[in-house]
Parts: structure tokens; sequence; C-alpha cells
């Protein structure tokens, strides 16, 4: 029992594996000393005794040296076993640390964003859903939207084509979609608006070949009105035009008196399709003459022509006039046509006034002051064809032709302005002028020409060099009986009577036959009163009397001179056989009558022949002689008389 007792004591005593815990420091000791079967074995050495206790040492030494054996043994045997299971627990080690921070992030971040991407689909797809259904509306609508972009197509085929009316319907359908109902509002969309943008050309270059038909050649009064007509529909220089002015004043007429003008006084879209078309055909006009024209100015340059050149420029003349007269009477019918009967018919219904007219422009009031102005600007250009295609060409070229040429052109002319007569261009007055000076620029030149002759005779005669030796350093006068005179009237000069019957003013005195120079200088200048017959102007009567005087002057000025020089040869001369002074003597005689021939029967012919001849005066043609030249031609023949006279007794 005693014993039983002290056993159970033991119970109260602590194990022997903690009570070398708590000796031990060493922390390596105590955790081999923790293990569960440390603390068996040490439970079970308690209960061994002293001699199990001394031979436990031996025995633990003898399994350490086995272990150690079948460690070493096993450690030879199977080290690729334990490298394998080192790589695999490393690998095994790694792996783990990877899927481990691979689930952290997952965990993290992975996660988040899947679950706030999936809060964001719906707000990212609302987008591209709308986009789908704006697709979806194209596409149901397709045709509608194709058709509305074949309109600035099919404007431009139309136009190509001379549709017009058409190209005007479509820019119209395409404008009234723009103004809908549904975008008064909002602006409509920009396929709408490119639509209008490409309209808006093709219809600028619609207009533009319009006003291109106006400078085409050859174009008849069916197309000129078919291509004004569209324009006036198009509101050509309206305020919508592509030609509209920025600045509105400079549409505006101000009058000299006014600094401002009324509503009545702008200028209309009509007036200035007017002005286009009066521009455009004066063009085409233009270029018509200018083939003709050139050959005109290129005769008309200052130069004589011969009589070919002077045909060849007639010819062109004419040519020019018919196709001025063509050309500008088509343009005042035309315009006539197309702007003033549609301007004078009677009122009609008038179209109610847009927002940018003036409410004025439908009163009577307006309509007048433009019908006026169109009258004005037809009347302008018929002004400005004549100053600047007409007269120009005819001012040179009409001295250069022949008198027997003129006639011919006055006759046209007139026909041309009786024909533009009926269209309120009436033009003969300016003709008469522009004839008339011609007229006394040719008979000035053909008279000249025609005396020229006779100046050089009288020249030759006055200054012939003497050929002798002795006389070198003074002049030959050629005896007037060696020229002057015929042979058979040579021994009794024919002298005029002291009063002479006048002969009829177109046939030459018969004395003048005696004298062939002087009858051949007659019939030259009877031969330019010939010509001046066909067309001789009253405006120019004293001037061509002022010319014809001074070719007469100077005729009996040079005559003079040389019988002075005869006169004063004779009186140098000495003749002492009979022979010699009675050479001398008839040649006084001749120079005496042809000095009295000249002035008493040449002059007053001549005059006569102009005066009466040609204008039928025959009042005027007893008071034409008081030429004041001619009387100092006169005078001097007076003083010269006596010298003759003198010499000859």
């Amino acid at each position: 029992m005693s014993s039983e007792a002290s056993t159970s004591k033991l119970h109260d005593v602590s194990h022997l594996a903690d009570l070398l815990v708590a000796g031990s420091s060493d922390k390596a000791a105590t955790g081999s000393l923790n293990r569960p079967g440390t603390k068996s074995y040490l439970s079970n050495l308690t209960t061994y005794s002293i001699s199990e206790l001394q031979i436990e040492p031996a025995t633990l030494q003898t399994q350490s040296h086995h272990l150690t054996s079948s460690l070493t043994s096993l450690t030879h045997t199977s080290y690729p076993t334990f490298l394998s299971l080192h790589r695999t627990t490393t690998a095994l080690t790694n792996s783990l640390q990877v899927l481990s921070s691979s689930l952290d992030a997952l965990l993290n971040k992975s996660l988040p964003t899947l679950e706030e991407s999936a809060t964001n689909w719906k707000q990212r797809t609302e987008e591209i859903l709308r986009e789908r259904g704006r697709a979806k509306v194209v596409l149901d609508q397709h045709d509608k939207i194709r058709d509305l972009l074949d309109i600035p197509l099919l404007i431009d085929a139309c136009v190509r084509n001379g549709y017009f009316a058409e190209a005007l319907s479509l820019s119209s359908h395409a404008k009234a979609l723009s103004t809908s109902q549904s975008f008064q509002e909002k602006s409509p969309p920009l396929v709408l608006q490119s639509v209008l943008s490409e309209v808006h050309n093709s219809v600028t270059q619609m207009l533009l070949s319009l006003l291109a038909t106006l400078y085409e050649p050859n174009k008849k009064l069916p197309a000129l009105w078919k291509a004004v007509n569209f324009l006036r529909k198009m509101d050509a220089f309206g305020p919508s035009s592509p030609f509209a002015t920025r600045n509105p004043s400079k549409t505006r007429v101000y009058l000299a008196s006014e600094d401002s003008t009324s509503p009545e006084d702008e200028i209309t879209n009509e007036e200035q399709i007017a002005l286009a078309f009066l521009v455009g055909r004066e063009s085409q006009l233009k270029s018509a003459l200018e083939t003709v024209g050139s050959d005109v100015s290129r005769l008309s340059k200052d130069r004589e022509l011969d009589d070919r050149e002077k045909e060849d420029l007639a010819r062109y003349l004419k040519k020019y006039i018919d196709a001025w007269r063509e050309g500008v009477y088509d343009i005042i019918t035309q315009y006539t046509t197309i702007f003033l009967e549609k301007s004078s018919s009677g009122p009609t219904q008038q179209p109610p006034p847009k927002r940018h007219t003036p409410l004025s422009s439908s009163t009577p009031g307006h309509s007048n002051q433009e019908l006026v102005r169109l009258h004005s600007l037809i009347t302008t250009f018929g002004s400005h064809a004549l100053d600047v295609h007409l007269i120009p060409i005819l001012s040179p070229a009409l001295p250069l032709l022949s008198l027997s040429l003129l006639p011919s052109l006055l006759t046209q002319l007139t026909y041309c302005s009786t024909a533009f007569a009926r269209v309120g261009l009436d033009f003969r007055g300016i003709l008469s002028l522009l004839f008339a000076d011609a007229i006394l620029q040719v008979v000035g030149r053909d008279a000249k020409a025609a005396s020229e002759q006779w100046f050089s005779r009288l020249r030759k005669a006055t200054g012939a060099a003497s050929s002798g030796p002795s006389s070198r350093d003074r002049k030959h006068v050629v005896p007037p009986s060696k020229w002057l005179i015929t042979a058979a009237a040579l021994s009794s000069p024919p002298t005029p009577s002291p009063s002479p019957v006048q002969s009829p003013p177109h046939i030459p005195p018969q004395i003048l036959a005696s004298y062939p120079p002087l009858a051949e200088h007659t019939n030259s200048l009877l031969g330019v009163f010939n010509a001046l017959r066909l067309l001789a102007p009253l405006s120019i009567h004293s001037d061509l009397v002022e010319v014809i005087n001074d070719i007469l002057a100077h005729g009996g000025d040079s005559l003079l001179n040389y019988l002075k020089s005869f006169s004063s040869g004779l009186s140098q001369s000495t003749a002492v056989t009979d022979d010699e002074l009675e050479k001398r003597r008839r040649d006084q005689r001749v120079a005496y009558a042809i000095g009295e021939v000249y002035l008493s029967v040449f002059v007053p012919f001549i005059q006569r022949a102009l005066v009466q001849g040609i204008y039928g005066n025959s009042e005027e043609a007893k008071s034409v002689t008081a030429d004041a030249k001619l009387q100092q031609i006169s005078e001097r023949w007076d003083k010269l008389k006596p010298e003759l006279q003198q010499s000859s007794s």
C-alpha cells in the first residue's frame, strides 16, 4: 500500500523533457527536445532500470552507427533521387510563389478591373448603338440620299445640253429641301450643305454659260432671247447672284443736282442684263469687223495710193460698211425686241416683292424710269458704234479715194442711215460733214496734182541752165514762142477782145486752144470738176472756191515770174540783125498774149466752171474774181504789161 502511494506521487513530478527544456539555453536543443518523439523517448527512459540505463548508451551508439551506415549506403545508392527531389522541391516552391502572386494580382487588380469594365459596358456600347442606328437610317434612306447627291450631276448635265429650265427646277428643289420645316430651328445636315454648295457652283457655271452666249458670234434672236430670259429668272445681278456687288451704294445712279437718290434711281437687274447684252454683242461686232478693218487701216496709212489701191480701199470700205450695218442693226433690233418691247408692253401682273427689293420697284414710276434708262442704253450704244467703229475708219480713208469712188460709198451709207432711221439712229448729218471734208481734201489734192504739170513747165522754162560756157553763172529762159503757143498762131498771137462774150461754163473758150500748155492745164482742172459734179456739197462751196483761187493765184504767180525773167533777159540781150529783132518782138507779143489770156480768159472761166457750172450760182460767179491773191497777181501784171508792150513796139 505504501509503495503504491509513493508511486502515485510521481504524477506530480514534471516530465524530464520539460526539465531539460527549462534548463537549456540553446534554442536548437530546445526545439529538438520539444519534438513528440523526443518527449516519448524521454518518458520511456524514466521507466528503465539501472541496468537498462547503463546499456542504453551503447545501444544508442550501435543504432547510431547502424543508421549512419544505412544512411551512407542510401546516399550512395539513391543520390539521383535526392537531387531530383531537391529540384522538384525548389520548383514547387517557386511555382507556389508565382501562383500566390498571380492569385494576389487576380484578386487585387484583374477582378476589380473586370468588375469596372462590366459596369461601364453599357455606357461604351450606347455610342456604338447610336452609330449603328444612324447607319441603319442611312441604309433605309439610301435611294433618297442617292437622288439628293445626284442633283449637282443632273444640273451639270442639263447645263451642258442646254436644258436650263430643268436645271433651275433642280436648283429650286435643292433649295426647298434646305428651307423645309424640319430645318427652321437648326442648320441643315452636312450632306445637304455639301449638296447645296455643289448646286451653287453648278448654277454659277450655268450663269457663266448664259453670259458667254451673249459673246458668241452668229447668234440669232431666239437664242439670245432664251439666254436673257433665263438670266432674268436667275436674277443674274441681284443680291443672291455671284456677281452682286457687296456695296449697295455702288448700284445707285446719282444725279448731278442730288446728294442722295430715291429707290427709283437704283440700277435694276433688267438694266444690268441689258448692259451685259450690249457689251457681249459689241465684243462680237468688234471681232467681226477686225478682219476687214485691218485691210482698210493698212491702206489708210499716210501715203499716196495708186488707182488700183484706191479701188481696193473702196471695196474694203464697202465690205466694212456692210458688216457694220448688219452687225449694229442686228444688235439694235435684238435689243429692242428683248428689252424695249417687253418693257413698253401693257402692265402685267407683278410678282410679290422680295425682302431685298424696295417696295417702290413695282410702281409705275419706277417702270418708267427703267424704260427711260433702257432707251438711253441703246442710244448710247448707237452713238458708241458710230464714234468707235465707223467714223474712225471712214475719216482717214475717204480723203485717200478718188472723187469717182465717193458717190457709191455715200449712196451705200445713205441707204444704211435710212435703214437705221427706222430704229432711231439717223446719222445722215454726220455723213454730210464727213464727206464734205473728204471731198474738200480730195479736190484740193487732185487740183494741185492737175496743176503740177503746168507749174513744172513754168519752172523748167524759167530756170533751164544755159549750155554755153560763157553763160555758166546765169540762167537761160526758154522763149514763150517755143512752148506756149501753136505754130499757126505764132505770127499773130490771139488776145482776148475788150468786150468778150462769155462762153457756157462747161465749154472752154476757143482762144485757149492756141496755147497748148494752158489748154492742157484747163482740161486737167475740168477733169477734176467733172468728177466733183457727181458729188458737190454746198457746205464746202466757199472752201472750194478758196482752194481753186489759191491754185490759180499760184499758177499766175509762176507765170508772171517766168514772164518777168523773160523780160529781164530781153533787156540784157544785144540783138543786131533784123531776124533777131523780129524774133524778140514775136516772143514779146506771145508773152503779152499769154499773160492776158491767163488773167482775162483762163482765170474767169475756171471760176465760172466751178461756181456756175457745178453749183449753178451765176450771181456769185460775178463777184468771185475779187480774190485778194488774184488781185495782187493782176496788179503785178499791170506793172509788167508796159515793159512787154514797150519792148514789142
